[in-house]
């Protein structure tokens, strides 16, 4: 990696060039927002953590913390917004997040109005502050960093409603998005069969999403779900299927030594 650039961007070319590899990448979700955990996930050689604004606990200042624990690692930051907002997505960028992922995606326009919060001009109108943000090494690499921050940062947005099944086919047009990642919690409720996976509507929807991505070249990614885990959605073709959160290891730790003693 080139020492002229901002390690965030370092980061990001390089998950990125994963990505194009069509390797199935390791990731898990932090949802504690604890810095120590985070980077615990990242030492074991993860290619990304998924940070959680939307569910997960913390906000933009344990972000900050995360990404300062994790510089030392190769492991990409991707993080979920809280929302879409121009103002939420300002801060994780400039907190120096390599991968955003944008919740319930449902229209072009959302899709749209994201990517032009997210690029510095001419691409779009994100604000710039180069010279006092994290993700340009506090502001030591102004110049490298609104020259490549663009290319560097990757979006995924979610598919996770009837509404945004029903613009699948124009979601997936858009050049600038590198994939799509299902929340099947989500989509099953909005379908009306909240976690009934075998459910025919269910079970369409995701035919349909995996064919289209495959059509237009779109990475894609799952949360695990009853009858599909990790391996088996990597065996479908999906890059991305975190296999668990610094939250529930801590909970199936914990919950072994209690059985172990006979006492669950």
């Amino acid at each position: 990696m080139s020492a002229s650039l901002p390690r965030s961007l370092e980061k990001g070319r390089l998950f990125r060039q994963k990505l194009k590899t069509g390797q199935n990448l390791s990731g898990a979700w932090s949802t504690l927002g604890l810095p120590q955990a985070t980077a615990l996930m990242a030492r074991a050689g993860l290619d990304y953590v998924l940070i959680d604004l939307e569910h997960g606990q913390g906000g933009v200042a344990g972000l900050a913390a995360q990404v300062q624990a994790l510089l030392v690692y190769d492991t990409a930051v991707m993080v979920r917004l809280p929302d879409h907002s121009e103002g939420a997505i300002k801060r994780v960028l400039d907190a120096g997040a390599n991968i955003i992922m944008a919740p319930a995606v449902d229209t072009p326009a959302q899709a749209s109005s994201i990517l032009s919060a997210a690029l510095f001009s001419p691409e779009g109108k994100r604000g710039v502050a180069v010279g006092a943000i994290p993700a340009a090494d506090q502001g030591y690499l102004p110049l490298e960093y609104f020259a490549e921050a663009n290319e560097a940062t990757s979006f995924l947005f979610q598919i996770e409603s009837p509404e945004a099944l029903e613009n699948l086919e124009a979601l997936m047009s858009m050049d600038r998005v590198d994939g799509f990642f299902v929340g099947p919690n989500d989509l099953s409720a909005s379908l009306g069969v909240f976690r009934q996976f075998d459910e025919a509507l269910f079970t369409q929807a995701m035919q349909s999403i995996e064919s289209t991505a495959v059509r237009k070249g779109k990475v894609l990614g799952c949360l695990p779900y009853s009858g599909s885990d990790s391996a088996a959605l990597h065996a479908r073709g999906m890059q991305l299927a975190p296999g668990g959160s610094d939250q529930a290891f801590l909970r199936a730790g914990a919950t072994a030594i209690v059985k172990e003693l006979g006492n669950a």
